[in-house]
């Protein structure tokens, strides 16, 4: 037998996992304590289950269910009560039942046989797909399922079923967790709520701290790019010229950025069709032949390429090229991940003092207006003959951002 004491949990979270409905919705502030909560009800379901059944943890990616493993496993204290296996991501109770935790990258795989409690995290950023294979799992067993996340946007299927709960959608309950109700629980600090607002984005700051969708950012990737975003600018030879790179073949594009006095500034976007990385910094030097540089970019760049001489990779004939030395290389291991891109670029555009030369920086202008995300967070690009799906110009925006003003915000990480 399995001696159990639940630990502490404040009264909203306790409400939540409590609830004798079969279904239960939670839209939650980031940092509320969701995780951990939801990782008790697994644990207890478990503890009430027979041997042959399962439990399941999901979540939009695989790095994100192996948070709420590790988490369990430290929870757990006495190890022989359980059995962890580290490659499937299992632990076994006990008393038989197999607590699992999958990834629902990939639809088809979250179908399986004696579930009896799922745990879907961060289902907004889930394909419906998902949840259609969860449910059909639950049948045989007429097992119980809990959605926690944030909101994010009103164009996903998480929303509407959120609201579906929330008018009252037979065996379903509906809960809601703010900044306020956390700061109210002591779980956290108004002044870390204070420095959020601060520096996040509006809306996307209702939405991760109060539950309040961003209706005005549709699907659009940068939401809060404005017409005061654009103005005469150029190159300024007292500053260095930072070059972000982005190696698409058709187009490749290069971004000149500079940032002093407070303002970042975008004078020129190259970009150029049917070419290649030679022709490029040959154009930049012809046009910036007494600058110095910085160059940086698309981190793919360090790979080698078949269509390079030599087979270089595309930073080392940039190097060449443009005569730059090993501290005028800055290029990150990895590029960022979109949605904490995303939120960076609005950040950005809304906290910072930008501006784009109307004429010359024009195809970045134009991405900023019309590049759009689907409901799983991913800039859309299915039709590269579509301008508005190539993106190119805006993706050394990106990596420009991702690698000088990182710092500009501190993502919180989802509880």
């Amino acid at each position: 037998m399995i001696e159990y004491t639940r630990p502490y949990l404040p009264d909203y979270q306790k409400e939540i996992i409590n609830a004798p409905e079969r279904y239960t919705i939670t839209e939650a502030t980031t940092k509320a304590g969701k995780t951990v909560s939801h990782i008790v009800w697994c644990l207890e379901e478990a503890m009430k289950g027979k041997a042959g059944q399962n439990v399941w943890w999901t979540a939009p990616v695989y790095s994100q269910t192996e948070i709420a493993y590790n988490r369990l496993k430290r929870f757990i204290t006495d190890p022989s009560v359980f059995k962890a296996n580290e490659s499937k991501l299992t632990i076994t109770l006990a008393n038989g039942v197999v607590i699992w935790f999958k990834s629902a990258e990939k639809p088809d795989n979250l179908y399986g046989e004696d579930v009896i409690a799922v745990v879907m995290d961060e289902f907004t950023r889930m394909r419906e797909d998902s949840w259609y294979a969860i449910r059909s799992t639950l049948t045989a067993t007429k097992g119980k399922a809990k959605f926690i996340g944030n909101v994010n946007g009103i164009n996903n299927w998480g929303y509407r079923l959120a609201r579906e709960a929330e008018k009252g959608k037979q065996d379903w309950k509906y809960f809601k967790i703010t900044a306020d109700d956390a700061v109210k629980a002591g779980i956290l600090d108004q002044d870390e709520i204070d420095d959020a607002k601060r520096t996040l984005p509006e809306g996307v700051f209702n939405e991760l701290y109060y539950g309040i969708p961003n209706e005005n950012a549709s699907n659009k990737f940068c939401y809060s790019f404005r017409d005061a975003h654009v103005g005469q600018c150029k190159v300024n030879q007292e500053y260095p010229v930072y070059l972000s790179f982005d190696f698409n073949y058709n187009p490749i594009c290069c971004g000149i950025f500079q940032n002093y006095g407070g303002t970042i500034y975008c004078p020129e976007l190259i970009k150029l069709e049917n070419s290649n990385i030679y022709s490029l910094c040959k154009i930049i030097k012809s046009k910036y032949p007494h600058h110095l540089f910085i160059a940086g970019g698309d981190a793919t760049g360090k790979a080698h390429s078949a269509m390079i001489k030599d087979n270089l990779n595309y930073y080392k004939i940039i190097q060449q090229e443009l005569g730059l030395s090993i501290s005028q290389m800055k290029v990150v291991k990895s590029n960022p991940t979109m949605e904490q891109n995303q939120v960076l670029v609005n950040a950005i555009f809304e906290h910072q003092k930008v501006i784009f030369d109307p004429d010359h920086a024009q195809p970045l202008i134009f991405d900023c207006k019309f590049v759009q995300v689907t409901n799983e967070g991913k800039i859309l690009k299915t039709d590269r003959n579509d301008p508005a799906q190539q993106a190119d110009a805006l993706d050394t925006w990106r990596y420009y951002l991702n690698q000088e003003h990182k710092d500009f915000i501190k993502l919180a990480q989802v509880a």
